[in-house]
C-alpha cells in the first residue's frame, strides 16, 4: 500500500471542530509538522476534510529515505542513530507495510523548517492546484520535502 506525506501548512485556530480532531487524530499540533500514513480511501476522505490547513502526497522512497535520515527522533531531545545498511532495509519494509515507524521506537511526527525558497506565488491560503500552497500534491509532495529538510 502507498504511503501519504501530510504536512501542516496552516494553523488550525478558528477551524471548526472537525478539522481540529483530524488534526489531533493525525498528531499535527505545530506548523510544519509532518507525518506519514497509510493510502487508504477512509484516509484520503480525512485528508479531503482537512485540505485547507496541510499539504499532502505521495511518498516516494527516496523523499522517505531522506526524511527518516535527516528528521527521525527517538525522544523529544535525541534523534534516532541509523546504522550502516539499516536505512534502506527498514525502508523497503516501511513502504510495503512489513514494518511501522513503532518498531523501531521512531517517533511518528517530524519537524520540518519551512520552506527554502518561500512559498509557491499564490501563498499558504490558495490550493495547490490554483498555484498556492495547501491541498493535494501528488507526486509534487518530495520537492517540498527536499526545501523542508
Amino acid at each position: 500500500m502507498e504511503k501519504l506525506c501530510v504536512i501542516k501548512m496552516r494553523s488550525s485556530i478558528k477551524k471548526r471542530g472537525k478539522i481540529q480532531v483530524i488534526l489531533g487524530n493525525l498528531g499535527l499540533y505545530k506548523l510544519y509538522s509532518c507525518t506519514i500514513v497509510d493510502g487508504s480511501q477512509q484516509m484520503r476522505g480525512m485528508l479531503k476534510e482537512i485540505d485547507s490547513v496541510i499539504t499532502y502526497g505521495e511518498l516516494s522512497k527516496e523523499a522517505a529515505a531522506k526524511l527518516l535520515a535527516k528528521r527521525s527522533m527517538a525522544s523529544n531531545i535525541k534523534r534516532y542513530d541509523w546504522k550502516s545498511g539499516e536505512l534502506t532495509a527498514f525502508i523497503d519494509d516501511f513502504m510495503s507495510g512489513k514494518k511501522k515507524l513503532v518498531d523501531l521506537k521512531i517517533k511518528r511526527i517530524f519537524r520540518l523548517h519551512p520552506p527554502a525558497g518561500g512559498f509557491e506565488r499564490a501563498g499558504k491560503k490558495v490550493a495547490f492546484s490554483l498555484g498556492g500552497a495547501v491541498g493535494y500534491r501528488g507526486k509534487e509532495i518530495a520537492n517540498l520535502l527536499e526545501r523542508m529538510i
